[in-house]
């Protein structure tokens, strides 16, 4: 029996489509006109940041999806190393061997901890960094379209 993912998140957004909002607003405009105002300017702005919001919310997903792959395959890591470190100390003959043994494998331990943590930092700041690029470029985007619709009006 195949049990599903829990973390896939891909069966929300698989009804969600920006172009049939966009034709819903733009159905929804057409009747309403506005003197002076491009409603098709508008509902085309709207579509660009339906878009935006589904690319976004797709980088999301994926790095949230990657970050746990990666939090897995570390949790694996660290199960080999504490067999291996395990293994170790029960060969190890005399207590001071066994005392030196263990702080280097703490110290070990430590410094791959520490590792870990850098490279998720590292892979939460990349994915927020990408989708904040993303959304400050579209606000930016929206703002010169809207500047542009309003100087249009008569």
């Amino acid at each position: 029996m195949a049990t599903q993912n829990p973390f896939d998140m891909s069966a929300l957004f698989a009804s969600f489509d920006p172009q049939a909002i966009a034709k819903q607003l733009q159905d929804g405009f057409s009747g309403a006109a506005v003197p002076g105002i491009d409603t098709s300017s508008l509902v085309e702005t709207q579509r660009k940041n339906m878009e935006l919001l589904m690319t976004t919310n797709q980088a999301m997903l994926a790095g949230s999806q990657a970050l746990i792959q990666r939090q897995a395959g570390m949790l694996q890591e660290a199960i080999a190393e504490v067999t291996n470190a395990a293994k170790t100390l029960t060969t190890s003959g005399n207590p001071s061997e066994v005392s030196a043994k263990q702080v280097e494998l703490l110290q070990a331990a430590f410094e791959k901890a520490l590792s870990n943590s850098n490279e998720i930092s590292n892979m939460i700041r990349d994915t927020q960094d990408s989708v904040a690029n993303k959304v400050n470029s579209r606000i930016a985007e929206s703002l010169q379209e809207l500047k542009e619709t309003i100087s249009k009006v008569k």
